[in-house]
């Protein structure tokens, strides 16, 4: 049922090391620009209630309005937006890093 992810798994894994490191860029770049500002929305409804910074007239705004909101907010250059989006990369950095430095212990 997973060989696909296998597969995958391997053949990540078997990349040269610039292919490897371009890769990893690329799908943490990815979270954060899909993933994260819809985890951040279900945080934010779960604990704050309804997102009312939308840009709709509607009062009830969804996950549509914070996407827009957000990928408005990368091309202004917000450095908040930004860091959601870099934020997986460097945490992933951060815990290679850390997995080094365990090694080398």
């Amino acid at each position: 049922m997973f060989s696909w992810f296998e597969r995958a798994r391997s053949r990540y894994f078997a990349l040269s090391r610039p292919k490897f490191e371009a890769t990893t860029l690329g799908l943490a770049l990815l979270v954060g620009l899909l993933v994260m500002p819809a985890l951040i929305y279900l945080a934010g409804r779960y604990t704050l209630g309804p997102y009312s910074h939308g840009t709709s007239i509607e009062p009830d705004t969804n996950l549509f309005s914070l996407f827009f909101d957000f990928y408005k907010g990368l091309v202004e250059l917000r450095p908040s937006c930004w860091i959601v989006v870099v934020g997986p990369f460097v945490f992933l950095t951060f815990v290679r890093l850390c997995r080094f430095v365990l090694r080398k212990l």
